[in-house]
């Protein structure tokens, strides 16, 4: 983790969460599309049914519960990122001005 925290609605990155809704939606696409159609010719081609489905577990980055886990993260930190609390400027700590902008300069000890 970086010891200088610039941003205070920064979240770490997770497994599952992808950085935008958008992003996430897309992957689910492709991977759901992927995984119906895999299914749809398993028995006439086999092996195109096998690497549709690969596909589907890389779009999903692994199963369709894992990528259901990260729609709640991701959707989560949009939530948090719009709704976060303004800050003062006395509230973290050190801060530095400079032409009337305000930097927060964040130090964390181990």
């Amino acid at each position: 983790m970086n010891p200088m925290n610039l941003s205070s609605t920064a979240s770490p990155k997770t497994m599952f969460a992808s950085d935008g809704l958008v992003e996430h939606l897309v992957r689910g696409i492709v991977g759901i599309s992927a995984l119906s159609y895999a299914i749809s010719i398993s028995v006439p081609h086999p092996f195109y049914s096998l690497a549709l489905a690969s596909v589907s577990m890389v779009a999903f980055r692994g199963c369709p519960i894992c990528w259901t886990i990260g729609l709640v993260e991701t959707t989560y930190r949009m939530f948090k990122r719009h709704h976060a609390a303004p800050q003062s400027p006395h509230q973290n700590g050190p801060h530095l001005s400079r032409y009337g902008q305000r930097v927060i300069v964040t130090v964390q000890s181990y």
